[in-house]
């Protein structure tokens, strides 16, 4: 007898199981309490420039907010498994190739700053790396769950990497420097949790991170070193930017409890974009320390979530998607933090479902609702018939071990 599961279709047995409720809960709680603080932060902003309309920024926001809890709720009944072959390299390409039309002087960009990090299609404006971040996550779950042995040698490495470092140098060609290291971290992260030789990434990281710094200074007029090289002063001795300045003094004048929701006087146009590299700002002035420890225990909590739901899949590809995401999260949240705490260079790094924008946000909610498909789905069973042989596994089993 021989054993046969179909390769491409959803197998017989599988059955969904509820959503995890504590991730599910843990992450509406931090997009509702995004809401409430892009509207504080924002309010100023909308009388200001928006015909004194102060939800401008807050009915944005939450527009994008449903659009993206809509996509979550959507990819949890989706067999995150149709992902894993020739649809993610589809998926994949897509962003890759709006990054490229990025690039053309005539063509959909929006500059911004001396940065064409943005398009418009349509009236709408939107961000195409940060969906290039998420389906370079997927591809690389789905191309290292193949032949983990294959990691072992330059051939087999190759792939995967150039995944990333295509993906990471079209970024940085914005120039988009942060979010390029971030996207390239994230990347070399799955590949030794993979099984990769560490000392064959720290080669490649090594040449790449120069190549990349090459390319942001011809892109974007040598910006970035001299953010870099402030930050340095600043650690030396020397006063920081006006914008870390104004950062510090927003997290130390709120104390322990804060000065209210609301109350905070940074937001004021004392500090520059408030409502999205610097919201965590905002959170230490008007919530104090205690706002941002429990922003951080939840945050931490969907990352350690995340984590050991992604231990318990039962397919190396979902293991390694959730572990993807986790990382995306956990990193950002990490950068923005030392950010806005003056202990890393300014950096265009949102908080993960926080800050206003909505790019981040819709991709950030796709990526968790990739995350809850996994865990609703069980392992597959396998049909039996004739002509005895070994067992043959065609198709990866189910992903995830649901709950009852």
């Amino acid at each position: 007898m021989r054993w046969v599961v179909p390769s491409t279709d959803a197998v017989p047995g599988d059955r969904l199981q509820r959503i995890d409720g504590w991730l599910l809960g843990a992450i509406l709680a931090v997009a509702a309490l995004g809401l409430v603080i892009v509207y504080s932060c924002s309010s100023v902003m909308g009388v200001a420039w928006k015909d004194g309309n102060d939800l401008f920024y807050l009915q944005s926001q939450l527009i994008r907010c449903l659009l993206g809890i809509g996509m979550l709720f959507a990819l949890t009944r989706l067999d995150a498994r149709l992902l894993g072959g020739k649809t993610g390299w589809i998926l994949w390409a897509g962003p890759l190739l709006l990054l490229l039309l990025l690039l053309l002087p005539t063509g959909p960009a929006v500059e911004l700053r001396g940065a064409r990090r943005w398009m418009c299609i349509f009236g709408q404006v939107f961000q195409p790396s940060e969906f290039a971040r998420l389906m370079t996550i997927v591809l690389l779950a789905g191309l290292l769950a193949r032949d983990p042995a294959a990691l072992k040698t330059w051939r087999g490495l190759l792939p995967p990497l150039a995944v990333v470092v295509v993906t990471a140098g079209l970024i940085a060609l914005q120039p988009h420097m942060s979010l390029a290291l971030l996207t390239a971290a994230g990347g070399f992260v799955i590949i030794f949790l993979a099984g990769a030789c560490l000392w064959r990434l720290a080669v490649v990281g090594t040449l790449g991170l120069a190549v990349a710094a090459a390319a942001a200074y011809w892109r974007g007029g040598g910006y970035h070193f001299d953010r870099v090289g402030s930050f340095v002063c600043s650690v030396g001795g020397s006063d920081p930017s006006y914008q870390v300045q104004q950062s510090i003094l927003a997290i130390g004048s709120g104390g322990v409890l804060g000065r209210g929701l609301g109350s905070g006087m940074q937001k004021y146009f004392f500090l520059p974009d408030a409502h999205t590299d610097f919201i965590l700002s905002i959170v230490g002035e008007e919530l104090g320390f205690v706002g941002m420890v429990g922003l951080f225990l939840l945050l931490g909590f969907i990352v350690q979530r995340i984590f050991a739901l992604g231990a318990g899949c039962s397919s190396r590809f979902g293991e390694l998607l959730c572990y993807g995401v986790g990382f995306q999260i956990l990193l950002s949240l990490l950068i923005h933090a030392a950010v806005c705490l003056g202990v890393a260079p300014t950096t265009g790094i949102p908080l993960p479902l926080v800050s206003f924008g909505g790019s981040a946000l819709v991709a950030n909610f796709v990526s968790l609702g990739l995350v809850l498909s996994i865990t609703r789905r069980r392992q597959a069973r396998v049909r039996f018939h004739r002509r005895g042989r070994q067992p043959l596994l065609l198709h990866e089993p189910a992903l995830g071990r649901g709950r009852r």
